[in-house]
């Protein structure tokens, strides 16, 4: 079924022990405490409200009751929701760009996805140089090294199931942004 390619030529097939083994390895890599990114974080704030507050309490929180989650849906209610005129003028000012790329690392959006965007960079790092040691690499000038380990087998996915499932993922996110911008613009009427 596959041709064997000019990389793959000196490599002999990788037995199923090798195999068992490579599992394992990965395993033991991606157990659960490794993968806490991907968990849900446990940094929920306790509010406790008496049975007579139902109402939106928009503001600061109360001095009384800490605010343990600073950027995740338990504080949005303490967020200012409406732009005042400054505000406007401020957010459509033309240095918006500049202090927009500055405040990045500030952001609330980026401290909650933190930890998952470093999970998954560092899974990503590890396979490039995992592949590069077992496979070998061409550097920027076009010239091909050689693998450093040929016992180990790169750590490869075929591409079919990502050529078949894109145009349906493609089709499922714009029927997606259609419908809430179509909500968006009908909640503005």
């Amino acid at each position: 079924r596959d041709r064997p390619t000019a990389s793959s030529s000196h490599n002999p097939p990788p037995t199923t022990s090798k195999m068992k083994l490579l599992s394992a390895l990965l395993l033991l890599a991606l157990s659960p405490t490794q993968t806490a990114a991907f968990a849900p974080a446990n940094n929920h704030a306790v509010v406790k409200a008496t049975p007579s507050e139902t109402a939106l309490q928009m503001g600061p929180p109360p001095s009384e009751s800490l605010l343990a989650e600073t950027y995740g849906e338990g504080s949005r209610k303490y967020r200012r929701t409406v732009y005042t005129h400054n505000e406007w003028v401020k957010h459509r000012s033309s240095d918006r760009f500049i202090r927009n790329i500055s405040s990045m690392i500030n952001s609330g959006v980026y401290k909650s996805l933190g930890r998952e965007v470093f999970a998954t960079t560092a899974i990503a790092t590890f396979l490039v140089v995992f592949n590069a040691i077992t496979g070998g690499y061409t550097d920027f000038d076009g010239v091909q090294h050689e693998a450093i380990l040929t016992a180990l087998p790169q750590l490869t996915l075929p591409l079919t199931p990502f050529t078949l499932l894109s145009p349906s993922l493609g089709l499922l996110l714009v029927f997606r942004t259609n419908s809430s911008y179509g909500r968006w613009d009908e909640a503005r009427k």
